[in-house]
């Protein structure tokens, strides 16, 4: 399998907080890898840290063998953004943008369609996550379930290769759930790989074809979902045991 994404000897603090203390994974092409772990392990923060939002400390981030962690050019760093592409837990829309405009602002920002393409592509997006014809609704107008979408919806407007997904299903019912979740398996099937992070272990094992547990700064586990559903680890059934919820409420 191609390798596209290494994460390698990931250090990272915050003040005398150690939160990475040698984080080593990969991310094949097509693959979508979940990770887990307790709260303040830094799953979200490793995820910002592979687009630059955050700076690792030590150790580097490859993209197609390319080492982005040590980019310090904005315009380089948009470019990457247009390949791996983050969808942030709250959706992180635009509350003065409709949803048109909230769509279109990368395609706007990084490519040269004209007006009548963008149109079209933000239509063909929203059809795809079974949002057609709500163009010129505000975010203010949507349910918590449809803003992640619209949200979604931004992040894979200009065919990433790879999209991190940050807790896509928080606070959201069982319904909004599975659109959700429908949704990016949408995307899997369409090639698309991805690393979700989440709290939601029905979600993740549903979708993942490899689970990742953070623990002491470290990657603990890295096993398929078989592996991570049948392993007798305690530290691992903390999070695939319905028993072990409180364990598995994670930010």
């Amino acid at each position: 399998m191609q390798t596209i994404l290494e994460l390698n000897n990931i250090h990272k603090a915050f003040g005398e907080k150690r939160i990475h203390q040698g984080i080593n994974f990969s991310l094949h092409k097509g693959e979508s890898l979940g990770l887990l772990g307790g709260s303040g392990t830094g799953k979200s923060v490793l995820l910002r840290t592979i687009i630059g939002l955050e700076r690792a400390d030590s150790g580097d981030v490859l993209y197609h063998n390319k080492v982005i962690s040590k980019i310090k050019s904005e315009v380089e760093l948009a470019k990457i953004r247009t390949q791996i592409s983050y969808s942030f837990q709250s959706g992180a829309l635009f509350d003065s943008l409709n949803v048109f405009d909230n769509i279109a602002y990368p395609l706007f920002e990084h490519t040269k369609l004209n007006f009548k393409e963008i149109q079209h592509k933000v239509a063909d997006v929203l059809k795809l996550i079974d949002l057609e014809g709500i163009e010129s609704l505000m975010p203010s107008d949507l349910s918590g379930g449809m803003q992640k979408r619209v949200g979604m919806a931004r992040a894979m407007v200009l065919d990433p290769e790879i999209i991190l997904y940050d807790e896509p299903t928080a606070g959201l019912d069982p319904a909004n759930i599975e659109n959700v979740i429908d949704l990016m398996l949408k995307l899997k099937k369409m090639g698309q790989s991805s690393i979700l992070v989440t709290h939601d272990i029905p979600s993740a094992i549903r979708f993942c074809d490899r689970i990742l547990i953070l623990k002491d700064g470290k990657i603990y586990f890295n096993g398929t979902v078989p592996e991570f559903t049948e392993s007798s680890d305690p530290n691992i059934l903390k999070f695939s045991l319905p028993q072990g919820k409180e364990a598995t409420h994670a930010s």
